[in-house]
């Protein structure tokens, strides 16, 4: 559980586990008295390991790959012994292992498609109550869900009936962010899997594309705490990116995914794959006013980059202004006063020079031996001040990340996509444009350097002027 997610889409993502509330269920969730959550008295089952090993296992492993049914005997085994060690304390720091396990192990070798659906709905209903069991710890319900989305056909498919289930657990604002969260991971599995497949496509669009919209219009409550923009911001980045899978967009998904472009409020990313949202999927049929959304990605470059730029003065600035009477940068001692070991002005040592003096042996600037420069000085050959870098190298490569996105979105390197082909009239701005951001994602990646950041964002066009931007919050993750 403490692995991150680069994307923030998979099941190791720290994000799944930040999110714990009490919550009410609604209606998609079945009650959890249905849930064998009470231990099994058996000390036969009283963890994973011993259920493995049980002769009762092996057993229904046995009757699912040559019985021709899923009887009343292996329901039972599932419901009473084997799926709730999802649940068990005793389980509890290996639940990622059991969640995998159950499926891998229970789930995966069956005689026929009809006996696969009995046994993976059995799981569907289980595991669903175990997600919306309010007395159940956190982890255990976003496991639950994670399990929901990784129940597989015979084929090694998603398995189809648990896509609606994991769409309505995602679009509910009442259920812990953690157990929606696990659900868009389960929603995009099944919407990757029928990319390139124009019937499962529509299928799918049909149960993810209304989910996908409801979280781009959900409105964080008010006042909303740092953790909750960031669980939004997640959810509304793996919606867009679920997109390209989903075929072209309908008018209204489109004027959704343009509003979430243009939305200054939103995480700089969000925007980001906004825009990388409408250049794969948006058709003429979409009505995209194209010339507006180029505009829009334009003034997003520039925005990205002065926020990074702006968050870069302010630290720079801070121990100036920021820390009241007395306080100084990290490290120095307030006015009037000397750090620890030092002796105020006008005052020495015995052994040591008056003021004005140099210590014995000591030789004044100016005068040092040829190829040699004071100490902190320099920092390199030249003999310059070495520059102050106030903007990471990891934000650099972000913005990089960044630029060459919104330049693909505008218009790939081949000329054959972005929003820019929409209608077949490619306009020189809107090429010079897509060049010019992707020549800066470049340099910037080859060289992630304040210096060229700062020469990046001086080389871009700028909007009209407008209301200062925002800070942009650390990165803990570059896309």
């Amino acid at each position: 559980m403490s692995r991150i997610c680069p994307t923030h889409c998979r099941p190791g993502c720290r994000l799944l586990w930040l999110c714990v509330a009490t919550v009410s269920t609604g209606g998609m969730l079945l009650t959890s008295a249905t849930v064998a959550l009470a231990q099994n008295d058996d000390p036969r089952f009283a963890n994973w390991p011993k259920v493995e090993s049980a002769a009762e296992t092996r057993s229904y492993k046995e009757s699912m790959r040559v019985a021709g049914a899923f009887d009343a005997t292996a329901r039972g085994f599932l419901e009473e012994i084997a799926l709730p060690q999802l649940g068990l304390e005793a389980n509890r720091t290996t639940i990622e292992r059991v969640r995998k396990r159950l499926r891998e192990f229970l789930l995966a070798d069956f005689a026929n498609d009809t006996v696969a659906d009995e046994a993976n709905k059995t799981c569907l209903q289980f595991m669903q109550s175990l997600a919306g069991n309010e007395d159940a710890d956190a982890v255990v319900r976003v496991n639950a869900m994670l399990m929901i989305g990784e129940l597989q056909s015979l084929d090694r498919k998603p398995w189809q009936p648990a896509a609606e289930v994991l769409a309505q657990a995602a679009a509910n604002a009442e259920l812990p962010k953690a157990v929606r969260i696990a659900a868009c991971v389960g929603l995009a599995r099944h919407a990757e899997a029928t990319k390139g497949v124009a019937e499962e496509q529509q299928r799918m669009a049909d149960v993810a594309v209304p989910t996908i919209v409801a979280i781009l219009k959900e409105e964080p409550p008010e006042p909303a705490t740092a953790s909750v923009a960031v669980e939004n911001d997640w959810m509304a980045s793996r919606c867009l990116t679920m997109l390209p899978s989903l075929g072209a967009l309908a008018p209204a998904t489109a004027a959704e995914v343009v509003r979430t472009l243009d939305d200054d409020k939103r995480a700089i990313n969000v925007r980001v794959r906004a825009a990388a949202a409408l250049a794969a999927v948006a058709v003429p049929e979409s009505t995209v006013d194209k010339a507006a959304v180029i505009k829009s990605i334009s003034g997003l470059a520039v925005v990205a980059l002065e926020r990074d730029a702006a968050a870069a003065d302010k630290r720079r600035l801070d121990p100036q202004y920021g820390g009241g009477a007395g306080q100084g940068a990290p490290g120095m001692s307030p006015p009037g006063t000397s750090p620890p070991g030092m002796m105020p002005p006008g005052m020495s040592r015995p052994g040591m020079s008056p003021p004005g003096m140099m210590p014995p042996g000591m030789m004044p600037p100016g005068m040092m031996p040829p190829g040699m420069m004071p100490p902190d000085m320099s920092g390199d050959a030249s003999g310059l001040p070495a520059v102050e870098q106030t903007i990471p190298r990891e934000v650099c490569r972000r913005a990089a990340w960044r630029l060459a996105v919104l330049a693909d979105a505008i218009l790939t390197e081949d000329s054959k996509r972005g929003v820019a082909v929409l209608g077949g009239d490619v306009t020189p701005a809107a090429v010079e444009l897509a060049q010019k951001l992707r020549r800066a994602a470049m340099e910037l990646d080859a060289e992630p350097e304040e210096a060229t950041l700062r020469q990046a964002l001086a080389g871009l066009p700028r909007p009209a002027a407008g209301p200062p931007a925002a800070e942009e919050a650390p990165a803990a993750v570059a896309k």
